[in-house]
């Protein structure tokens, strides 16, 4: 994000002093929630940055400008959570990790981490959101709702707004934790509209004509500075105040004209120029207007008042108070409209140097760059599908003109991967079938990629979320085949979907190694849910090849990616705490299968991940069973029949949805005293493997031990079951709940 936006407004020389505003403010010991809702131009930013700046107010301000783009909820919070930590560093890791846990819901997941993380505040903070009135996503509207309901008293939400948001206002008045400053609260007295007028702007006027002009203008802030910029240089001022009429808000678009009227043509031509630029600085001045010196410029229109609002206390970025922008993007509209669209080309170049991409996406399609628009999304969405701000993306797509999305084949690509992210994979195949349908007018991302290279890929995930392994088989050696290069970006994913299709096959060996190139080239690629996916499905085939310290290295290390980037509650970690669970089921660790299973379980769950749900469900059956529990184990394998009732081709886990429950009731415990003796940790690998079409030999390979070794557990499971073939010691393991 633009750090601007967390920049509290530095205090102006000539700001008017609320003293009795800012005491209400700062003195309402039960208020949850603060509220200043005025029309444009009435100072609700002003007031906020004077309580901020006031010397009797000891918490600190975690300040947040929002602008449209913060109508995605991710979008929304992440930015509310980067405004904490500019007071708070190390505030909210675990609200982070939250916010990108993709099918989850904001207010479930992350909204109660957040209000946890504020509780455990040592000092109150005041979480300031300025021009609220953008926000118009009912999600963000509701999980504001919940924070505030649930607001500790280390923290109060001040909100800035044109008009009074969706909240529950009235709850919070009855309760009186509610404190209100609304337009007639901000209306300048005669005192402060001469302050602003004759201090601020140098005027020189009397006290009739001020009481005048501020009766006409009904004390409004933002009415007054222009009268005062239009009075500036006239040798008639008492004739013009005499003649002034603004008893309504029309009077905004005669000032305005006046204002710019009677400044020199550069400034005029400049000001106009820029108003297509929502915040402003001198390098990206000079490339929109084709000029220089527009550093120089802004400082100079500063110092004049001419509406021009410094972000940072270095006076590197400016905007435009919003009233007054508007005012001049209808002027230029009127003055200039062919030159509208080259001005937001010069900005969409200079965003894109500067890698700033929503500011490029932006510019482009105000442009009506159709092309380079699309252009950019196709270049950015990973990065930010990968973060969570689904909803940033979808608004890319939605500015564009009717059908552009759908007919750019790399924009359905994206939208068929978001839909994937989301847990919605049924969905999928006519997004993948809409990109084949088109013509591909670049990449699909950073590489060479084809439209059926990365259609290949989507679809082998999508299958692999529905249970068809078969399916997902067949287009992961068509991507493989597509995607050869083993430095590609994408690479990390080509693997994954061939060790996840290997694995559901019963292939772990061919799995091991797909996962294996995984973890190496996510790596190299930053690809760190692919790492921690394919690191999960490693630790599991150790686990069930007997090899529980390995098993848990791959998960401790799983665990502490995810942690780094902030993806433990992304569904990439379920298989990980599924590994973990199984692990210490066969240690006999109930407590702790118990809690990994469970939290796998619920991983799972979240991305809609059909096969890795059966497995847990599977284990967990197991668990049951061990304890004694027959009947909640019964339950759970009637469970696992219903989850792979719908899947086409469940692979491995075929036999569990229709027949009998062999997995459900296999004990990694020794058996109690006089009961026939138990199978080791060893042997149990070999017997899961039994009933299988493998030969002994090839069961040896794919538990890299050699064909006598597996010969010589075969004969120990014969002679610990009774059983005189591998048909029957496959039908007495069943019988005894081992299979």
């Amino acid at each position: 994000m633009v750090a601007t936006k967390l920049h509290i407004p530095p205090p102006r020389p000539e700001r008017l002093p609320r003293p009795e505003l800012v005491a209400l403010l700062r003195d309402a010991p039960r208020a949850r929630l603060v509220l200043v809702s005025a029309p444009a131009g009435a100072g609700k930013t002003t007031l906020l940055a004077g309580w901020h700046a006031d010397p009797l107010e000891r918490r600190p301000f975690a300040w947040l400008s929002l602008d449209p783009d913060d109508n995605d909820p991710v979008r929304f919070w992440s930015c509310v959570l980067a405004a904490v930590r500019t007071v708070r560093p190390d505030f909210g890791a675990d609200v982070a990790a939250a916010l990108r846990a993709p099918g989850s819901g904001v207010t479930e997941l992350a909204l109660p981490l957040l209000v946890n993380a504020l509780a455990a505040l040592h000092e109150p903070v005041v979480l300031a959101l300025d021009d609220y009135h953008v926000v118009s996503n009912e999600e963000v509207h509701r999980s504001l709702e919940f924070l505030i309901e649930h607001l500790p008293a280390t923290a109060v939400l001040a909100v800035a707004s044109r008009a009074d948001p969706p909240l529950p206002l009235a709850r919070l008045r009855a309760r009186s934790e509610l404190v209100e400053v609304r337009a007639a609260d901000l209306r300048l007295t005669d005192e402060q509209a001469a302050a602003l007028l004759n201090v601020g702007l140098g005027l020189d006027l009397g006290e009739d004509e001020i009481s005048r002009l501020r009766v006409r203008t009904e004390g409004w802030a933002a009415g007054l500075q222009l009268v005062g910029l239009s009075l500036r240089g006239r040798a008639d001022r008492r004739s013009y105040i005499e003649s002034f009429a603004g008893d309504d808000r029309q009077i905004v678009d005669y000032l305005a004209s006046e204002v710019l009227e009677r400044q020199p043509a550069a400034t005029r031509a400049f000001l106009l120029r820029t108003s297509v630029l929502d915040q402003l600085s001198g390098p990206l001045c000079d490339a929109v207007t084709g000029g220089g010196g527009s550093a120089a410029q802004l400082e100079s229109l500063e110092r004049e008042n001419l509406f021009v609002i410094p972000l940072d206390a270095r006076r590197e970025w400016y905007r435009y108070h919003h009233l007054f922008r508007d005012l001049l993007r209808h002027g230029l509209g009127l003055e200039e409209p062919g030159l509208v669209a080259e001005l937001h080309r010069r900005a969409y170049s200079w965003f894109r140097a500067a890698g700033l991409a929503p500011q490029a996406i932006a510019h482009a399609t105000a442009a009506g760059d159709v092309a380079v628009a699309a252009e950019l999304i196709a270049a950015s969405w990973l990065e930010y599908v990968n973060r969570g701000e689904l909803e940033t993306v979808e608004a890319w797509t939605r500015a564009l003109p009717p059908g552009a999305a759908e007919a750019d084949p790399r924009l359905c690509i994206a939208r068929a991967w978001m839909l994937l992210v989301l847990g919605r994979p049924e969905e999928v195949e006519a997004s993948v079938r809409a990109a084949e349908r088109g013509v591909l007018p670049g990449p699909i991302q950073d590489g060479s990629r084809s439209v059926e290279a990365s259609a290949a890929l989507v679809r082998t995930s999508a299958r692999l979320l529905l249970g068809d392994v078969g399916g997902a088989a067949e287009t992961a050696v068509l991507a493989a085949r597509l995607e050869p290069d083993r430095e590609a970006p994408w690479r990390a994913i080509v693997t994954n979907a061939i060790g996840m299709t290997a694995f559901w096959s019963g292939r772990s060996g061919e799995a091991v190694d797909a996962f294996g190139e995984t973890v190496s080239s996510g790596a190299r690629v930053g690809n760190h849910t692919a790492r921690i996916y394919a690191f999960g499905y490693l630790a599991a085939i150790a686990g069930e090849r007997g090899r529980l310290g390995e098993c848990d290295r791959l998960v401790e290390e799983a665990r502490e990616l995810a942690r780094r980037q902030f993806l433990g509650e992304h569904w990439v970690a379920a298989m990980v705490e599924l590994a973990a669970g199984e692990a210490a089921l066969a240690r006999a660790d109930h407590d702790a299968a118990e809690a990994a299973l469970a939290r796998g379980l619920e991983l799972a769950r979240r991305g809609g991940l059909r096969l890795d749900t059966a497995y847990g469900l599977r284990a967990l059956a197991r668990l049951r069973r061990e304890q004694g529990r027959a009947r909640d184990a019964e339950e759970l394998v009637d469970l696992v029949r219903r989850e792979l009732a719908g899947c086409a081709d469940p692979g491995i886990l075929r036999e569990e949805a229709g027949g009998p429950s062999r997995v459900a009731r296999a004990p990694a415990r020794p058996a109690p005293a006089g009961q026939a003796e138990p199978l080791s940790v060893r042997e149990l690998a070999v017997l899961r493997l039994l009933p299988t079409r493998l030969s002994l030999r090839e069961i040896g390979g794919e538990l890299y031990v050699s064909l006598n070794t597996v010969k010589t557990h075969a004969r120990a499971i014969y002679r610990k079951l009774g059983a005189t073939s591998r048909e029957d010691a496959v039908s007495r393991a069943r019988t005894r709940g081992l299979l």
